[in-house]
């Protein structure tokens, strides 16, 4: 469980920070879109953070010309109640 939940963060930050590169923009530009700090920025590409809000990550997400898309998938090993 603990090496999935590193994998899923590590590719949140990772797909924040290419997303933004590919749309040409600096940390600080992002920033300046959505009404917040580069620093702030920073710490939502970081693969150590782990608070996402979902509202701050589709105003991320957005102003870097994205979409953000949510799947939940029920895993092969989850037993249902009966």
């Amino acid at each position: 469980k603990g090496f999935e939940e590193e994998a899923q963060k590590l590719a949140i930050g990772e797909q924040l920070s290419r997303l933004r590169q590919e749309a040409g923009l600096t940390q600080a530009q992002v920033a300046k879109r959505i009404g917040t700090t580069a620093s702030a920025i920073s710490r939502y590409e970081n693969a150590e953070y782990d608070r996402y809000e979902l509202r701050t990550l589709q105003k991320i997400v957005r102003a870097c010309g994205g979409r953000l898309d949510i799947t939940m998938e029920s895993s092969p090993n989850t037993h249902r109640a009966a």
